[in-house]
């Protein structure tokens, strides 16, 4: 039923909370664990930095800042998954570039994933109208089953 299941995560502990969710699953259907974490498109990062309109303009290459962030994406993902692995897990992962929920939702439909599993921070009023609802997205856009865990910071 569940034989690929896509795992979003944001490198934190807290988005680390749906793993035990998704273990009883994979051990369950013998599922292929895909832990997807997107990073900072070059464009959007170009918007960023030139977002402020009183500083005087400059040239900017996101190539390095780009790269670290990636290299520091791909080191937190490869922990995870050998961590997960050295449990019996089947693990890939995954760091397309883009919006976390955009990406999320289009790396399901690439890899023919069965559920999309994912927390959500319980953000509400004007933090979500700030930061966005990633899960909530997710959940009007996907075309899979979703496992939405709700977790809120201690």
């Amino acid at each position: 039923m569940y034989q690929r299941i896509l795992v979003a995560l944001d490198g934190t502990e807290i988005a680390e909370r749906v793993l035990p969710h998704v273990e009883a699953l994979a051990k369950s259907f013998g599922s292929t664990v895909i832990l997807l974490q997107a990073t900072t498109s070059p464009a959007k990062l170009m918007a960023e930095l030139s977002g402020d309109i009183d500083m005087a303009p400059t040239i900017i290459d996101p190539t390095e800042i780009l790269e670290g962030e990636q290299e520091e994406v791909g080191e937190y993902l490869a922990r995870v998954a050998a961590r997960l692995e050295a449990a019996g897990w089947k693990v890939q992962t995954d760091e397309p570039q883009g919006s976390p929920a955009d990406e999320i939702v289009q790396r399901a439909t690439d890899l023919d994933a069965d559920l999309i599993a994912m927390t959500s921070h319980g953000r509400s009023g004007l933090g979500r109208l700030i930061f966005g609802n990633v899960g909530e997205s997710v959940l009007s856009h996907a075309k899979c089953p979703i496992l939405l865990v709700p977790v809120h910071e201690e």
